[in-house]
């Protein structure tokens, strides 16, 4: 007998036997579906400097239709190792090009689900395009752009590779060019503009990044410049992390205390219990933004993230990493940057960050968050919470929200004003 894929009517079949049967056989049935998604987002990643890129083996992958027919996101979960709830989501972006072929931002761990999710919404796939220099999207652009043989692939200048100096091709990325602020292939439908700023660590580190604006859609797409904070943590992310740690008794509380970070031992918590599952996943979400922004933020902060998280939540905000190492050292090379993106895409619907949510100017649900603690079916970008007018959490356009969080690159030495305790700055500032 010929072995061949079980088509979508086969399944229907097993369904409608399974209900005649006994709840038995209505397990196996499912269990045995559960295991071919399992194998389908199977991928073995171990890399990572100076700490491992997690999920080890195996990577889920939410698919999101952003703008009907024109773009896609698709979201994995990510973070560093050693189970500290250092995690969020990572996210590609595909925009399907006027005739029918793809262009892929930022390309995602390339599983058997997201092959399938990209095979989906059909064309064929004509540029891979790494925006960065940062490793954790550097990663997959090598394994991604294989699985496309026919695919340009343009990469952001100033690659580097700690702590030796190796080539693109050495990850198994071999670019067809790397990307400029004009004459890229894709201009008459894209526009691109490029932040690249001097090298640091004696040549070892660049940060760029590019951004783009996808003119049908009305669509800004950035990598890690800033990202917005929501209330609700991303689809992707495993609500039974959140739990463990927003408990008083999970894995990272528990070694906080038993090390006495930072006199963390004797400090009071967030008063939740796993009686209350609801109520730790949202601790947990907030102490996951904190880690997931900060590193190691401040032990009060950790133990009760309601102040902190508040700093940042509703707004947009650079990268606390990306402030203290690069852009504090180049304000005016980084306003310039924003500035041209407020002056020239500054009618955009939306701004696509690489983690955290799709900030849309009319959006009633934000795409991949708010399920797990109820839809999101309020505008973010139309009202102002908790008072403050123009400066807090609500009001103005996606890309003038954006602009907002570098406010700071416009003076001397002031920090941004999301980060409401330096504390939380600590850890960082020893590598800066």
């Amino acid at each position: 007998a010929v072995a061949r894929a079980p088509r979508s009517s086969d399944a229907l079949c097993l369904r409608s036997r399974a209900v005649a049967t006994t709840s038995r056989r209505n397990v196996v049935v499912a269990a045995s579906a559960e295991s071919r998604d399992e194998s389908k987002r199977r991928y073995v990643n171990f890399t990572g400097f100076p700490f491992p890129l997690v999920p080890f083996l195996s990577r889920r992958t939410v698919v999101n239709e952003v703008v009907e027919g024109k773009v896609w996101t698709l979201e994995q979960e990510q973070g560093i190792g050693f189970d500290l709830g250092v995690s969020t989501n990572v996210r590609c972006t595909i925009v399907k090009m006027r005739d029918g072929r793809l262009w892929v931002h930022d390309p995602i761990a390339p599983t058997g689900e997201c092959l399938e999710a990209i095979e989906a919404i059909g064309g064929d796939v004509a540029y891979v395009v790494l925006a960065t220099t940062q490793y954790e999207h550097k990663i997959f652009a090598g394994p991604f752009a294989r699985k496309f043989p026919d695919a340009e692939v343009w990469i952001a200048p100033g690659q580097f590779s700690f702590p030796l100096q190796l080539p693109p091709q050495f990850f198994g990325i071999f670019p067809t060019g790397t990307i400029a602020d004009g004459d890229m292939p894709w201009e008459t439908e894209i526009d691109t503009k490029l932040l690249r700023l001097p090298s640091l660590f004696w040549g070892n580190y660049t940060y760029c990044e590019a951004g783009f604006y996808h003119k049908d859609s009305r669509s800004v797409l950035v990598t890690d410049a800033a990202v917005y904070v929501d209330d609700a943590p991303p689809e992707v992310i495993p609500r039974s992390s959140l739990v463990d740690l927003g408990a008083p008794d999970g894995f990272t509380i528990s070694l906080l205390r038993a090390l006495d970070f930072r006199g963390g031992r004797t400090l009071p918590g967030a008063d939740v219990t796993r009686e209350d599952p609801d109520g730790c996943a949202k601790v947990g979400w907030k102490r996951m933004a904190l880690f997931s922004l900060f590193i190691a933020p401040d032990a009060k902060n950790i133990l009760k993230p309601d102040a902190s998280f508040q700093g940042l939540a509703g707004k947009f905000v650079v990268s606390p990493i990306v402030y203290v190492i690069v852009f504090q050292h180049y304000r005016k090379e980084v306003l310039t940057w924003v500035n041209s993106i407020g002056r020239d895409w500054g009618g955009a619907d939306r701004v696509i960050g690489a983690h955290f949510p799709v900030c849309e100017r009319d959006a009633m649900k934000r795409p991949g968050f708010g399920g797990m603690f109820g839809v999101a079916t309020t505008n973010p970008f139309d009202r102002v919470r908790g008072g403050g007018g123009e400066g807090s959490r609500g009001g103005g356009s996606p890309v003038k929200r954006f602009t907002r969080a570098f406010a700071w690159a416009a003076t001397a030495a002031d920090a941004p004003a999301e980060y409401v305790d330096v504390d939380d700055l600590a850890s960082l500032e020893l590598v800066a």
